[in-house]
């Protein structure tokens, strides 16, 4: 594998053998201003690069002694800057991470304790807010769903760009979220808008090391899956860092690289992170390059993500909030590593808000981690045992007095300063999308002394994990085996129901999941379980059922209503159903929404004696729009007269020619095509339609059919044999079992028909 390519073509004399990611600017402007002549004048101030990568340990990089590593561009900058060795997270969470990263807050005072249905307030004053006002152009490119506009972590931007994807798989736990490689192109398409009048704050988030592992080439050849996400974010950091370089107009560029969070990999029972607090999950890697930072050097002082607002803001020359708490690292990180006066908050309150658990809290200095709630308290002396496997509590009383003291002062003054606690309030549909995920906000109750301590459970919400992972992978038998008696326990029963009744729906045993959806209905109240049952009823025809179960939802939302369309309409209630649509996407905002949705209607009852004319109609309606196109064109190939072949083809080839990305477009010509007999292109085309984003299980099964048709029959059926693996429940299984059987037939068949050789 190739390494990324290098930031400079230069090495420094000093990088020990690693490429330089930033320039010497103030060597370029000294002998700029020599040659010139010109006296010294007050620097502009500098424009300000933030990288975050999630999920990323502080020991997973060359530079922090990771022989495995593959991160030249992070090396590079350490480097040519300033690495803290010991910089820790206030919380192993994305969204509570990035606010204390953003405002210079702990979280206890900016009152976001995990993912989710979290939003900052607005009195909360943002790093970006600072900055704006002072004259700089500020945006914002994140890579996950956890950290959308709704959760408020944008004000201050003037541009905050988010993934808006979800997926349509049910057994897809994971976050939505984008690659790394679209958030720098779009990143770099902002900085090539900027000019010379103001500089700017770009913050870019990279979500790749964060599970699924999905690696892409070259960087597969990398054996472990995690270091080789991080290297992929790393590349990208370079093409970013090289952007950034070209947009200076003169200024300098003061960048900051850290990791909202690490990963537990097993350590203390947590394979991932945000159940427990111990430093796999809270050290974090902090690196500065830029203007007033010392190059190549190494600081053990005790650093936070607090540290991050006000340590920008000294170099911009501005005042940090009066809220915020922390130090200009730049002015201490010469400190020694022992010193004790400066205290930092720590938290996992995830498990609390999911699941009603114990919350997870502390106060650490340079050396001591005080744990102080759940019962027994902790007390690591982290210098000596990093790994925190020796509780000191019980040896060192009186220390341990001294910290439970100094943690109550700490979350006093916090709270003093603190604000009312901001709930979203979250549509239905995101709630749906939220619990899928396995925010479910539905807590059980515990007796106060019988509230479940997390550090005691870490193993038992791997095991849900890890169900999840098998069912992913199409071992539904295993994944059932896994969480049943989970769905026992009282402390995981919400989590393990919730996981339990998608996979019961996916692997096609209906009543099961009918029942553990009731259950975990009965036991949480929640609103958007009757969204999940009303899906899995809609899938085995139980059309009565589902119509009922949509009907309990109180305020549902646009996702729900639209279910509740596609209802009405295969109960033979057609108009009421194009009347739901309506209902549910009112005014111009929607306009768009609201005709595709119309269009799907037609397509969900199809064949219809009106469908090719209502389609026409909302084609008629904007004629520009390549979806409604490709939707009639779909209609026309697959039941249309004979004499309107030719105008299917031309509606389905030129809308997947103008939208080339989307994955629906492209299969609606495949299947098209199909159905118009042509091989051939049906296969080129759902080969396109199943690379894309959004693909789906139903376009695969698709392409297995059209593979049959061209005479690959031996992939054909290995495609459909592995979507049946994972979607065995699916509305169109049976036709994927038939095709998979005559496959079977028939490749025997030529097996024994064959000439030995």
């Amino acid at each position: 594998m190739s390494s990324p390519e290098p930031i400079l073509a230069e090495p420094s004399s000093h990088a020990r053998g690693v490429r330089r990611a930033l320039p010497d600017l103030a060597c370029e402007f000294a002998l700029l201003f020599a040659g010139a002549g010109l006296a010294c004048s007050p620097a502009p101030p500098p424009s300000v690069l933030l990288v975050t990568f999630d999920t990323v340990r502080y020991d997973r990089f060359g530079a922090t002694g990771d022989p495995e590593a593959q991160t030249p561009v992070v090396d590079a900058l350490a480097a040519e800057g300033l690495l803290f060795e010991r910089a820790y997270a206030s919380a192993p969470v994305t969204l509570p991470s990035h606010t204390t990263i953003l405002t210079g807050l702990e979280p206890i005072s900016h009152d976001v304790h995990n993912n989710g249905r979290f939003v900052l307030s607005d009195d909360v004053e943002t790093l970006a807010e600072v900055l704006g006002r002072a004259g700089y152009a500020t945006a914002a490119f994140v890579s996950a769903l956890v950290l959308a506009p709704v959760h408020n972590l944008g004000q201050g931007f003037d541009v905050y760009s988010a993934p808006e994807r979800r997926s349509k798989d049910p057994l897809d736990f994971s976050v939505p979220h984008r690659s790394g490689s679209e958030v720098t192109r779009e990143a770099l398409a902002w900085l090539a808008e900027r000019g010379a009048e103001a500089p700017f704050f770009l913050w870019a988030h990279y979500y790749d090391p964060h599970l699924p592992r999905d690696v892409a080439p070259p960087f597969d050849a990398i054996p472990d899956p995690y270091r080789a996400e991080i290297a992929m974010a790393d590349a990208e950091l370079g093409k970013l860092l090289r952007g950034a370089r070209e947009r200076l107009f003169g200024r300098e560029l003061l960048v900051v690289f850290t990791s909202d969070h690490g990963e537990g990999l097993g350590e203390h029972g947590e394979q991932t992170h945000a159940l427990l607090a111990y430093d796999a999950t809270l050290h974090v890697p902090l690196v500065l390059a830029g203007p007033g930072v010392p190059r190549g050097a190494r600081s053990s002082a005790f650093a936070r993500h607090v540290d991050v607002v006000p340590t920008v803001l000294g170099r911009a020359g501005l005042a940090p909030p009066a809220e915020a708490r922390g130090r200009d690292l730049l002015a201490v990180w010469r400190e020694s590593a022992d010193r004790d006066d400066v205290l930092g908050w720590f938290q996992s309150r995830s498990a609390e808000t999911d699941f009603g658990w114990a919350p997870i809290e502390g106060v650490r200095s340079a050396r001591w981690k005080y744990t102080a709630t759940p019962q027994p308290v902790e007390l690591y002396d982290v210098l000596a045992d990093p790994h925190e496997l020796r509780n000191l509590a019980a040896a060192e009383p009186e220390l341990s007095e001294r910290m439970a003291a100094r943690w109550a002062e700490l979350r006093a003054a916090h709270e003093r300063a603190g604000r009312a606690q901001r709930r979203g309030q979250f549509a239905l549909d995101e709630l749906e999308q939220l619990a899928a995920l396995g925010y479910i906000s539905a807590p059980a109750e515990f007796a106060p002394d019988a509230i479940p301590d997390p550090r005691r459970l870490a193993a038992a919400h791997g095991w849900v994990d890890a169900a999840r992972s098998l069912a992913g992978a199409g071992r539904h038998d295993e994944a059932i085996a896994t969480l049943e008696p989970l769905a026992s326990v009282p402390a995981v029963r919400g989590l393990a129901l919730r996981s339990l009744a998608a996979v019961y729906a996916n692997a096609g045993r209906t009543d099961q999941a009918v029942a553990a959806y009731r259950s975990y209905i009965q036991i949480t109240g929640s609103a958007e379980a009757w969204i999940g049952l009303a899906r899995t009823l809609i899938d085995a025809g139980r059309l009565a059922e589902a119509l009922d179960a949509l009907e309990a939802t109180e305020a549902p939302g646009v996702n729900a209503e639209l279910l509740r369309a596609r209802v009405l309409s295969r109960l033979g209630r057609r108009e009421q159903a194009h009347a739901a649509i309506d209902a549910a996407l009112r005014g111009r905002a929607h306009r768009s929404r609201r005709l595709h949705e119309h269009a799907i209607l037609v397509l969900d009852a199809a064949p219809q004696p009106d469908g090719e004319q209502r389609l026409r109609a909302l084609r008629a309606a904007a004629p520009q729009d390549s979806l409604l196109a490709s939707r009639l064109g779909f209609q026309l190939a697959c039941y249309g007269r004979p004499e309107q072949r030719e105008e299917a083809l031309s509606l389905l080839r030129e809308a997947a020619r103008r939208v080339p990305e989307d994955a629906e477009i492209q299969a609606n010509l495949g299947w098209g095509a199909h159905a118009l007999g042509l091989a051939d292109e049906a296969v080129a085309a759902l080969e396109r339609a199943v690379e894309l984003e959004g693909a789906t299980p139903r376009m695969r099964m698709q392409l297995a059919f059209a593979l049959r048709q061209v005479g690959e029959k031996q992939r054909a059926l290995s495609l459909a044999r592995s979507v049946l693996a994972r979607q065995p429940g699916a509305p169109w299984a049976e036709e994927g079992r038939a095709l998979v059987g005559e496959l079977e037939a028939d490749l025997a068949s030529r097996r024994h028909t064959e000439p030995a050789s």
